[in-house]
């Protein structure tokens, strides 16, 4: 394996045997004695080794890295009965250093707890549970405190162990700080600091995904990301974490290790089915029912079968094995098939995990040298990149079909403006057209009623004879009136009535003073008509100059007074004269022309008209609304 064999362990080193320094004055120690003693539960090492009490026989010579074998099924009694290995180094051979000498243990597994003795004094011994014991922390320490004083003679290391769990103990080193700490260093990060940052970083990670489900929890993908990366962060934990540090039992804390592992190949399940959208009902509820099966079964205090959890984690973990087999290859199986561009990267990475898993089991169970790294911790970290990588893919590929959609989306909004362009081009072309056209027939209608019919009347005249030349004069400057005001019914006035009337007086005041009679002018602003327009201007300009046609053909008044006024919601324009009255209910059943044009002005404008008459003058009002009813605007567009 990549990771199995480290810079810090190389067979062609010197041994403990000669104890000759390397030229880095670091020894490598390949040989030791062994002495096993049996017991009962485990004991508190003494501060003095002859206090133990150890006998001169039954030490063996051993090679290191040394094994213990395990009983793979355990006992009733296997939690029980310990050994304790007493491991003897003689470091006579060694040369007198100027520095500080430290030993350097790279690696040592046991269900107990390890103690060093220099020259049969108590140098370090660890602490916290037996079960996490840091066993996966490498261990660097001074044999003597200051440089200059004598290093121990003679190394003692005493490692407690049940009898069935076995145990495992690496070479030792002995040297100086400097050639030591880069060894201890480069260890300490491959099997504690790495594993740490690289499930710390899949939590974080799977914590932001999280979030996002949180805001987009129809993508269930970010919520299996969170909880692989905070079960993946449980299952490692006890490669990096000691008894003493944590705040549960051992037994609780191994059941969340093994639980994690469980559940974790169930998402990955789940997130590789979500991935190629190929379920598999059967796998699904089979993995399902195995999880919570173990699960149950293996609960501290609830099972009678399981003695220790701890010394049952190996087999369970050997037995997990070939389960996650089954279901990565249905599942890659069908990644496969759907030509899932992420299938064949999960291919690789579980190859990779299968391999490393089984590396693991192998040296969980005392198989391969204790020297070794356990590699399931850089499966995580791989399963880390690769899952982070996908949904990478998956974000990135979103974002990308978003900005397609809205370029799209662009184009056809595009398109869309360009032929609303061009409908509303035909339709203004077709308004246009529209409004000309009603004006031209409103004009040739208005000319029709009035200048065309006073002409005609004008020719007849003359033909006949009838009429003398002041007379045709009067009614070619009335045609000319006519003219006139149609012409200035045209102009935009602003809904300003006052100008309107202004321009009135300006067409009509010469005729006016032609005939002998004053203009008073006592016009008073009003307020500004919004709806007054070309079509109702000339309404109430044809009104007006009826009403002063008819005080100087028939009246003989000698002064006209134009004036306005407001009152409640309407506009007045009144015009009075001091001529011969007339009997108005008497006109207007006759029916003349006159009057009974004014009414049909004012009522195609919403506005109304009234005549008192007496025998000092007439007083004709115009009243005009503030705000015109839409039934008015249809009866003017109608006239």
């Amino acid at each position: 394996m990549p990771l199995a064999v480290l810079p810090c362990a190389h067979a062609s080193e010197p041994s403990a045997a000669d104890a000759v320094p390397q030229h880095d004055g670091v020894v490598h120690i390949t040989k030791a004695e062994l002495l096993s003693v049996s017991g009962t539960g485990y004991s508190a090492p003494p501060k003095r080794a002859e206090d133990a009490a150890l006998p001169a026989d039954g030490w063996k010579t051993i090679s290191l890295p040394h094994t213990a074998p395990r009983e793979l099924v355990p006992t009733s009694s296997s939690g029980a009965r310990t050994v304790t290995d007493w491991y003897r180094i003689d470091l006579a051979g060694l040369a007198r250093s100027a520095q500080p000498r430290l030993l350097y243990l790279p690696r040592w597994k046991t269900l107990g707890h390890i103690a060093v003795y220099g020259d049969g004094i108590l140098l370090y011994q660890s602490h916290g549970s037996p079960v996490h014991n840091d066993y996966n922390h490498p261990l660097l320490l001074p044999l003597n405190a200051t440089a200059n004083t004598p290093s121990p003679t003679s190394v003692l290391i005493r490692v407690d162990r049940l009898r069935n769990s076995g145990s495992g103990f690496s070479t030792v080193w002995v040297g100086d700080e400097d050639s030591l700490s880069w060894r201890y260093q480069v260890r300490q990060l491959l099997q504690v600091q790495l594993p740490f940052m690289g499930s710390a970083a899949f939590l974080a990670v799977g914590a932001f995904a999280f979030a996002v489900w949180l805001r987009k929890k129809r993508e269930s993908l970010y919520l299996l990301f969170f909880a692989i990366s905070a079960l993946a962060f449980l299952r490692t934990l006890h490669y990096y974490v000691g008894g003493s540090y944590t705040p549960i039992s051992d037994e609780w804390f191994e059941w969340i290790t093994v639980a994690s592992l469980l559940w974790l190949i169930v998402l990955i399940h789940l997130f590789l089915q979500r991935l190629h959208r190929q379920p598999s009902a059967w796998l699904t509820r089979s993995a399902l029912a195995l999880t919570l099966a173990c699960n149950v079964a293996t609960l501290p205090h609830a099972s009678t079968w399981v003695v220790s959890l701890y010394l049952f984690t190996p087999l369970l973990n050997l037995m997990v094995l070939p389960v996650a087999v089954l279901i990565f290859a249905v599942n890659l199986r069908k990644a496969l098939r759907a030509q899932l561009p992420e299938g064949r990267l999960v291919a690789g990475w579980t190859v990779f995990a299968v391999a490393f898993t089984s590396y693991d089991g192998f040296l969980q169970n005392n198989l391969v040298s204790p020297e070794s790294v356990y590699t399931s911790p850089y499966a995580i970290i791989g399963l880390f990149f690769v899952f982070s990588y996908i949904l990478f893919q998956r974000y990135t590929d979103a974002f990308a079909e978003v900005g397609r959609l809205n370029k799209g989306l662009a184009q056809r909004l595009q398109a869309r403006e360009a032929e609303l362009g061009q409908s509303y081009r035909r339709l203004r072309a077709i308004e246009t057209q529209h409004m000309l056209s009603a004006e031209r027939r409103r004009l040739m209608q208005d000319m029709h009623d009035g200048l065309g019919s006073s002409l005609i009347s004008a020719i007849r005249s003359v033909e006949r004879g009838t009429m003398s030349d002041a007379e045709v004069s009067d009614v070619l400057k009335g045609c000319m009136d006519d003219l006139k005001l149609v012409i200035d019914s045209m102009e935009n006035v602003d809904a300003d009535l006052l100008l309107l009337l202004a321009t009135l007086r300006f067409r009509l005041a010469p005729r006016i003073e032609s005939a002998g009679v004053a203009l008073r002018w006592e016009v008073q602003p009003v307020p500004v008509l919004s709806w007054l327009e070309p079509k109702s201007a000339l309404h109430i300009l044809r009104i007006v100059q009826e009403c002063v046609a008819n005080v100087l053909r028939h009246t003989r008044a000698t002064t006209i007074c134009v004036s306005t006024a407001t009152l409640d919601q309407s506009v007045c324009v009144a015009i009075e004269d001091n001529g011969a009255g007339f009997d108005v209910d008497e006109a207007l059943r006759r029916g003349g022309r006159g009057l009974r044009n004014q009414q049909r002005r004012a009522l195609a404008i919403g506005a109304t008209v009234s005549w008192e008459s007496g025998s000092t003058g007439t007083r004709f009002m115009l009243w005009l609304p503030l705000h015109r009813k839409v039934d008015a605007e249809k009866a003017i567009d109608a006239f």
